[in-house]
């Protein structure tokens, strides 16, 4: 039987750390497990899990169902869309087989390319190519994770685009279970009407999808993320702010606000693995924000310091406690802290997200 190519193309930068990254990660779990309960697709579906964030990796290479094993999903800062493409027409040149006079080769691959931010890299050379190289030869679904994904950047080359916009893990089941019945419709169509595309409508996906208007317009990233240390462990964490839709929602004091002043508000602080920074952009050039628009505070992770956005004069983050003296992880050096008490605040460094 002929092959379906199924890729997964998957955002792992520091945005989707917290409940993302964890539903993300059993949600290919769970397509997995539903997939292998369907004969057609487990005698026709391969699938490959390629991973993005500053850095692009192939985590699984093409693969039938019964063999393939879901992956732990790393974490990076970083959205690289150009370079996820640019990855994915590699694995296509190198693992989808060619139809030829004497024999048929795969079917026409699948793409699932599953991001929540925007790009980070230049990305328009890698579209042109695809467009003109790649685009008959697959068939591509872009899904925006939240309402502030841009998928704008794919009109061009994208057959599908949707955005997921489900705030409950019991909406991010019905996701997957909506992605699980879109690879079956795939693997049926393709053996009975070659011609066809075999997606899934829109109403089955059970409101929590929506058609996205290229037309439409979305706002900037909706956290900040930051890098810090355990002062005692030397372990990296990641420190998430969520942005305000509206200041009136926090009943703050409007009269201390500017004008445009964009507000963040803590969300949670997350252990991570050293491999964190394999995975991120190697630019040493990353965005800044004033301390006075973030609200709220949060611990370490790993020590229980009550303070995890500490700031040392390399600019580096880490934790610290109630006490003065402190030593930065990050350069070695013995500090004197003391609280911000400057209205006018100061900029620290995020990450690119």
């Amino acid at each position: 039987m002929r092959r379906l190519p199924v890729f997964l193309v998957l955002d792992v930068s520091d945005s989707m750390i917290g409940e993302p990254h964890r539903y993300l990660e059993a949600g290919v779990a769970e397509l997995t497990k539903k997939l292998r309960q369907d004969p057609q697709a487990l005698e026709s579906v391969f699938l490959s899990i390629i991973a993005f964030a500053g850095q692009v990796k192939t985590l699984v290479p093409l693969i039938d169902l019964p063999t393939f094993y879901p992956p732990k999903l790393p974490i990076g800062s970083g959205t690289s869309f150009g370079a996820a493409l640019e990855h994915l027409m590699l694995e296509i040149d190198k693992n989808v087989v060619k139809s030829t006079p004497t024999s048929k080769g795969d079917w026409k691959p699948v793409i699932y390319f599953l991001t929540d931010g925007k790009p980070t890299d230049k990305y328009q050379q890698t579209l042109t190519k695809w467009q003109q190289h790649y685009a008959k030869r697959c068939h591509f679904i872009a899904i925006g994770l939240g309402q502030y994904a841009d998928l704008a950047v794919f009109s061009n080359i994208a057959n599908d685009s949707f955005v997921y916009n489900g705030e409950q893990e019991t909406d991010f089941a019905r996701f997957i279970q909506w992605m699980t019945m879109s690879v079956k419709s795939q693997s049926v169509a393709l053996d009975k009407n070659p011609s066809s595309s075999g997606c899934v409508s829109l109403e089955k996906a059970g409101g929590f999808l929506e058609q996205f208007d290229f037309n439409g317009t979305y706002s900037d990233n909706d956290c900040a993320v930051f890098v810090g240390r355990c002062q005692k462990s030397i372990q990296p964490y990641l420190i998430k702010y969520d942005r305000l839709p509206t200041f009136m929602e926090m009943g703050l004091d409007l009269s201390k606000v500017e004008e445009g002043q964009k507000l963040f508000q803590v969300s949670g602080c997350y252990p991570i693995e050293e491999s964190y920074f394999d995975w991120s952009e190697k630019e040493n050039v990353n965005p800044m924000i004033n301390v006075k628009n973030l609200i709220g505070g949060v611990g370490c992770p790993y020590c229980g310091n009550p303070y995890a956005l500490g700031v040392c004069m390399c600019e580096n983050i880490f934790c610290v406690d109630d006490g003065v003296d402190a030593v930065c992880p990050w350069c070695d050096n013995s500090l004197q802290m003391q609280s911000n008490t400057n209205e006018a605040g100061f900029n620290i460094t995020r990450s690119k997200g």
